[in-house]
């Protein structure tokens, strides 16, 4: 398992706890509403191989990594995103957001992963 504690960069593929699907990251800090709780997560990513398929994304954060399969696109902006990665956490307004998986180490439930459409 990986103790991944700052971003992966977009284009990287995952795999999370509990499940045996591949994930793409698309998205850094992504706010969501669940439940009528406004937070974020750290990464927003799509399924594989098909990608945004019925515009699904899943809503995870680094605790919920469970190996780390490609390593995404990596240039100038995304080391400085990383470098200022803490500020960045910092001015976020809202919570950072669980997926009930990371707090209950129950790694055969996906659905317990919030999925946005």
């Amino acid at each position: 398992m990986s103790e991944q504690k700052f971003p992966l960069p977009v284009g990287s593929v995952v795999q999370v706890k509990g499940s045996d699907q591949k994930f793409m990251i698309t998205s850094q800090l992504p706010v969501a509403e669940i439940e009528g709780k406004k937070g974020y997560f750290n990464f927003g990513a799509a399924t594989l191989p098909l990608g945004m398929y019925n515009q699904e994304m899943i809503f995870f954060n680094s605790e919920d990594v469970d190996e780390i399969i490609y390593l995404g696109y990596v240039d100038a902006n995304f080391q400085e995103f990383t470098n200022n990665y803490e500020k960045i956490l910092a001015t976020i307004q809202y919570e950072n957001l669980k997926n009930s998986i990371s707090d209950n180490n129950d790694e055969d439930n996906l659905e317990e992963f919030v999925f946005w459409k």
